[in-house]
Order: structure tokens, then sequence, then C-alpha cells
């Protein structure tokens, strides 16, 4: 992978690996896709700039998609910090999935990359005719978070709550299926809002590449690389781009928001 992606790499892409392997990881297998998919990648030497720029440029003509990368981590200790379960020799037992832990880190990544995109665009590193893409990723923690039905990442941007199911008394069959509307996250004494991709604030990015891929877990077949569209983005990201491993695209009819896989629904 090294060998591939090192002409586009930042050049203290070494240095930084060995303080930070994980999102590094990230960054190269990110590039490594983009490659193995035919896309043409800025080498470094090429986009450097005096007030920094994103991790990765692909080029398309007079195309330019920009991407930032970051692996967040599971957060300062204390209630909203992503830990996994407690073995049971060690006093353990059943207890919740970090869900609500796990998107207020993704939250928090989105923020940051979002943030960045700004100032390049203030810098003009970056131009708003450009396609800018957050990329997001959940490898720290992995093992703890869905990506079935629905990736962790669109609950985090899109108001929908815990997943529901209504069943007949009577009759045990299940009647009704879906997702509570839920506007924020409790985090602490105050909640943050899940509705990022429903406000014109984050207009100027495209979209977010999100998966749980790791430098422990590398198969894309059961850690998919996914793209998810923002619908309020000033530059819309193409759809059926060739790259990724799922692709969700939202739409909005008479007051309802419907979210799907259009890869899934190619294949199908």
């Amino acid at each position: 992978m090294w060998d591939n992606f090192e002409p586009y790499a930042d050049l203290d892409f070494r240095n930084a690996f060995t303080r930070d392997p994980e999102a590094r990881f990230w960054e190269m297998i990110l590039g490594c896709s983009l490659l193995q998919a035919g896309k043409a990648l800025a080498p470094a030497a090429e986009r450097q700039h005096d007030n920094g720029c994103p991790d990765i440029c692909v080029m398309e003509g007079e195309r330019r998609i920009w991407i930032e990368a970051i692996a967040p981590g599971p957060g300062d200790p204390g209630p909203d910090q992503v830990i996994g379960p407690v073995p049971v020799n060690e006093g353990g037992g059943l207890a919740p999935a970090p869900v609500r832990q796990a998107q207020l880190q993704m939250t928090s990544a989105l923020l940051t990359k979002s943030n960045a995109f700004s100032r390049y665009l203030d810098a003009g590193v970056v131009r708003p005719e450009d396609t800018h893409l957050a990329a997001i990723s959940a490898g720290r923690f992995g093992a703890y978070v869905s990506e079935h039905p629905m990736p962790l990442i669109l609950s985090s941007v899109f108001p929908f709550g815990r997943e529901f199911v209504t069943v007949d008394r009577e009759t045990g069959n299940p009647v009704a299926q879906g997702y509570e509307h839920s506007l924020a996250i409790a985090r602490g004494a105050g909640y943050v809002p899940r509705t990022v991709f429903l406000e014109d604030a984050f207009s100027h990015l495209s979209g977010i590449v999100w998966s749980r891929i790791c430098i422990g877990n590398m198969s894309r077949n059961v850690r998919p690389i996914s793209l998810v569209h923002n619908p309020m983005a000033a530059t819309p990201m193409p759809q059926n781009w060739g790259v990724w491993d799922r692709e969700f695209v939202a739409s909005e009819d008479n007051g309802a928001m419907t979210i799907r896989d259009i890869l899934a629904a190619a294949s199908e």
C-alpha cells in the first residue's frame, strides 16, 4: 500500500504514522482505494500550500475533489467516552452498546473537518466550486458500532433515533418498524444536534466518507467504505462514482425523509 500511496502522501507521512498509525492508515487506504478505482490523485508536491491543504485531491478534468481524513479516538474519560464491554471475569456483564458516545465522536470529528474546510476556503487553498469530502473512520471502536441496516454515521447527521418495532399484542406479529424521530444527541447536561446535513451552515461539505475499517480488520466485505451525500451541498458529489461499497442518498417527500443505499438498489 505504501509503495502505491507514497507519491501522494504528505511529506511528513512516515513520521506522522509512527505517532498515530490508525489515522494515517485510514488516509492511506482511502488513497489506495481511489487509485485502484482508476482515479487520478494530485502528487503531494503539486498540492502543497503555505496554509496547508487537505489530505487527498482527486483530479477529474477541471473538477477537484478534496478529501480531509480523520480517525477520532474514544474521547475523554467520562460518561461520553466510547468504552467497550468489560469481561465477565473482571466483573462485567450485559451493558448497552456505546452508540450515543460513538455518535458524539462522529459529530465532533465532522465539526473539526468542517472548520478545516472553512479555513481552506478562506485561504484560497480550495475553491467553492470544488467538491469537499470529510472522511471519518470509526476504526478505533468499530467493534462496538453498527453497520447494518444503517451505518452509525447516518444517525449522527440525520434525525434518526433508536430503532423500534411495533408488535400486535394479540397475534405477536410485527405491524410496524422504523426509527424514532430525534433531533439531538444527549451530551452531559446538554445536547448536540444530529441535523448537520439539514443545515445550510454545512453546505460547503459535499458528503462524508465513512468506514469501520482499521489496521486489524481491513476487509471491505466486513467493514465497507460508505459515502453519505449531503442533500444541502452547494457542490454535490457525483453519484455512482465507482469507488464506494455503499452509497447513501437522502430524499424528502411530503415531509417524510427516506435514505437509501443506491448501490444496493442498483444490484437488486
